[in-house]
């Protein structure tokens, strides 16, 4: 579909809307709720338009980057907007700092669940979970990178992670995790609500732990100051 834009006091311009939901992904003429634009300079404008799927009733924003090309005709660039989404714990700054991926596969796994997806989510949280293991052991050891990669998770969390309190959720996680990806549950009295409450010891352990080695390092750097 096409929505016109006043783009500045002279030119008036046609934006190409795709005509579906992100949402839903159903084929639909979405409603305009809002749009317009802000000049960034001579010649330069940022264009939003603010839709609604009439279906699922979805919002979104459509953002264009506008270049005026020497006539009144201006040249369009769509510009990807991926809002955060919000997740359901506290994420210390420092996980999303070392496993920015593990924390989008959990938040798209959260999504997932949300939208009574559960099969689904299960499985992306077994999967964030191996993410946030790898990532905090490659960040301690470094030289083994290539060989933790490859290496299954629960053995990268028997070889490299001594903290019991941290090894323990890990593995429980690891354990209920795994039944989430295969048709036989060797833990059928744990579910997915269980997988996420030692999923979420496990990040907030797994936080401290970070913050102690931090301060690990400033102290072992003053001592030799």
């Amino acid at each position: 579909m096409f929505v016109e834009i006043q783009i500045s006091n002279y030119a008036r311009q046609d934006v190409v809307i795709e005509n579906s939901c992100p949402n839903c992904r159903k084929p639909i003429i979405p409603d305009v709720v809002s749009k317009g634009s802000s000049e960034k300079s001579v010649g330069k404008s940022n264009i939003f338009i603010t839709l609604q799927c009439p279906g699922c009733e979805h919002f979104w924003v459509e953002e264009f980057s506008a270049t005026l090309d020497g006539t009144n005709h201006y040249n369009l660039t769509h510009v990807e907007v991926k809002p955060e989404l919000p997740s359901d714990i506290p994420m210390p700054e420092d996980i999303d700092i070392i496993s920015p991926i593990g924390k989008d596969i959990y938040l798209q796994a959260l999504k997932a669940e949300n939208e009574k997806l559960d099969h689904i989510a299960g499985i992306g949280y077994r999967k964030a979970l191996e993410f946030f293991v790898k990532d905090f052991v490659i960040l301690t050891n470094m030289d083994d990178k290539a060989k933790i990669e490859r290496m299954q998770l629960k053995q990268v969390i028997d070889t490299y992670i001594d903290d019991e309190e941290l090894k323990t959720v890990a593995l429980a996680s690891t354990y209920i995790g795994n039944d989430e990806g295969h048709y036989f549950r060797k833990n059928p009295d744990k579910d997915i609500y269980d997988l996420k409450n030692y999923l979420h010891g496990f990040i907030f352990y797994l936080g401290k732990k970070l913050t102690f080695l931090d301060a690990q390092e400033l102290v072992n750097r003053s001592k030799k100051s």
